[in-house]
């Protein structure tokens, strides 16, 4: 039975992945203060900034899911006993905290999906509501005798 040498986190493995681990950081930050933002734009019922954002936080969850990978090899290789030091431990702690932050976002950012879905049913109610209005606003719209609007397409 032969024993397998253990020891500490290769310095360039451990510069990438404290790299990966700072730029991860920096996403998380940015996708904070984007949620805040979304928020914020969503109290204020400004849906096509709302929309344009979206975008925004797509590339953002992209670019973290892309840096997570970068550091999980060395993450899965920690967990499996393969090395162990302070710079292990290190890693560690702030792949756990990593993953931490990244739950957080993920229940923040459904819970603002929540909300706009909540949103648009309020207002879908509320445009509901105000077509049905009209005497006629039961019957379809080939059997009402009161004007149509149409969208004028002649330019």
């Amino acid at each position: 039975m032969s024993k397998a040498l253990v020891s500490d986190v290769p310095l360039a493995a451990h510069a990438k992945a404290v790299k990966a681990l700072d730029e991860f950081d920096s996403l998380v930050l940015q996708y904070e203060m984007l949620l805040d933002t979304q928020h914020a734009v969503l109290r204020t019922a400004n849906f096509a900034a709302l929309f344009e954002m979206a975008s925004r936080g797509d590339r953002l969850a992209r670019d973290a899911a892309l840096c997570g990978k970068r550091f999980a090899p060395l993450v899965e290789a920690l967990a499996s006993g393969q090395f162990i030091g302070p710079r292990a431990t290190e890693i560690r702690k702030r792949s756990f905290a990593a993953r931490s932050n990244a739950e957080t976002l993920g229940s923040a950012s459904s819970r603002l999906a929540d909300d706009c879905g909540r949103e648009r049913d309020i207002m879908g109610r509320e445009v509901r509501k105000s077509l049905a209005q009209g005497s006629q606003a039961g019957l379809p719209p080939a059997y009402r005798t009161d004007t149509t609007r149409f969208l004028d397409r002649r330019g």
